[in-house]
């Protein structure tokens, strides 16, 4: 089974993305040093398939894997959206300089940076980091923000949907011993993706909620 480009995807074993995950984070530290001189401080979340041991690569394919995390911001030292993103984004790139990692690249949404092996031209893994809010609305649901970067090169928050009865879902799953079940269904998900536009995370919801749908739940 292949999807519309004629991939299949298999897991990342806990072998090659234990030491990615700890260069990742040793980054992040710094990071945080680095910014709380400038009073911004921010929580790391690990989020998506990263943050479920549900890490995918290409069979044969020569993209690797990557990880993605949310920076949820707590002090903004009451900088403009532009200058939140660009200060992050230059931080990044003065810690990056001397490792193995290339540029940062900023995109809309989020700010990446990959380990390329020049040699066998291909990436060996990646991380993807997306500035957010998170607060509690006056109805007391819980909503998030995005700092993303317009066509325009203007930045500014936009709402984040948030996948309604997600985290009950997971953990009824998890603890009625289904979640190789939905190993098994998001990776069904991915193999036989149609959509060239479907991310990752949306292929996530769709198995858990796929798997959770099978049975009757009280």
């Amino acid at each position: 089974m292949a999807d519309l480009h004629g991939r299949t995807y298999e897991y990342v074993t806990r072998a090659e993305l234990k030491p990615a995950k700890e260069q990742i984070e040793k980054i992040i530290r710094l990071l945080h040093t680095s910014l709380r001189k400038e009073s911004v401080t921010f929580e790391e979340k690990l989020i998506g398939s990263g943050g479920k041991n549900l890490v995918t690569k290409v069979v044969g394919g020569n993209k690797g894997f990557d990880f993605d995390f949310n920076f949820v911001i707590q002090k903004d030292n009451g900088l403009e959206a532009k200058d939140l993103r660009l200060l992050f984004v230059r931080k990044l790139e003065d810690i990056i300089a001397n490792t193995n990692y290339k540029n940062v690249s900023d995109g809309e949404q989020s700010f990446t940076i990959k380990v390329v092996d020049k040699k066998k031209s291909q990436i060996k893994h990646g991380c993807d980091f997306a500035i957010v809010n998170e607060y509690i609305d006056n109805q007391n649901n819980f909503r998030q923000q995005i700092l993303v970067k317009h066509s325009n090169n203007n930045y500014g928050w936009e709402d984040k949907p948030i996948a309604k009865n997600y985290s009950t879902k997971v953990s009824n799953l998890k603890a009625n011993g289904l979640w190789n079940e939905v190993r098994d269904e998001y990776l069904n998900v991915k193999n036989s993706n149609n959509d060239g536009n479907k991310k990752s995370y949306t292929m996530y919801y769709e198995a858990v909620n796929n798997v959770y749908g099978r049975y009757r739940w009280v």
